[in-house]
């Protein structure tokens, strides 16, 4: 597996999954442009990016401005000519019961969420279009495919980014470029602790995530994935019982 060359611009890599998939890219040697909107993180990330031996950006972005997008895939550009690998990794999480969501909670994560995927998309789709190779990888959530209770603005944003990812594929085919979401359900970040009491040990860790998703990067052209969900064991579905006769 090699991404020597290729250049990936990863969300939300100041910790958690962002950091965990920025590291295994540059161990395959892809350049790396790191954004989020804590510098302080993303410049730490870019040093052990460094470390491994490749090229880092760190952009400090906003998801909720535009122009602090434009600004990013400018940069990128800029610094590295073409960019052939996006993840749109960050995002936010406030749950609440119905009653109780706050509008400003709502729009919040709507911002980051579900806009900030389609602004970053449309800010790098094209170009890869143009130079007919590309991969967008979405980090969408279980939240996204098997909602519950307590994670409505939540789960609503990442459904829309489920299928805001299918529509991107689809666009892309006729062009070389792919879209994959991956999601993944309870893995150790701070978001997970903001929002869930849990014991740590029984959960995914970022670095299970980053493993997926530079298996689904390195692919050959041939090969379609458009959707994984990764989850720990206590998550696995349980199999109905199959309502056979005694002995069958």
């Amino acid at each position: 597996m090699n991404l020597k060359g290729k250049t990936a611009v990863i969300t939300g890599a100041g910790r958690g999954i962002g950091r965990a998939i920025s590291l295994e890219f540059a161990k395959l040697g892809a350049n790396i442009v790191l954004a989020a909107p804590e510098l302080k993180e993303i410049e730490a990330v870019a040093d052990e990016v460094r470390a491994l031996g490749s090229e880092a950006l760190p952009v400090q972005t906003d998801l909720q401005f535009k122009e602090q997008i434009d600004a990013l895939a400018a940069a990128a550009f800029d610094r590295f000519g073409s960019v052939e690998l996006l993840v749109n990794n960050g995002g936010v999480a406030i749950h609440n019961a119905i009653p109780s969501i706050k509008v400003e909670d709502w729009d919040w994560m709507m911002a980051i969420n579900l806009r900030g995927t389609f602004l970053c998309t449309q800010a790098f789709f094209q170009k890869m279009c143009d130079q007919r190779e590309g991969h967008i990888i979405n980090v969408v959530s279980r939240a996204g495919k098997v909602a519950g209770a307590r994670v409505g603005a939540y789960a609503a944003s990442k459904f829309g980014a489920l299928g805001f990812t299918q529509t991107t594929d689809a666009e892309g085919l006729p062009f070389g470029v792919k879209a994959t979401a991956i999601c993944p359900g309870a893995v150790a970040t701070q978001q997970r602790a903001e929002n869930h009491e849990d014991d740590e040990a029984m959960l995914l860790q970022p670095q299970d995530v980053a493993e997926y998703v530079t298996f689904i990067v390195t692919r050959p052209a041939r090969v379609y994935i458009g959707e994984v969900m990764p989850v720990p064991q206590f998550m696995k579905p349980v199999p109905m019982p199959a309502n056979l006769k005694s002995g069958i």
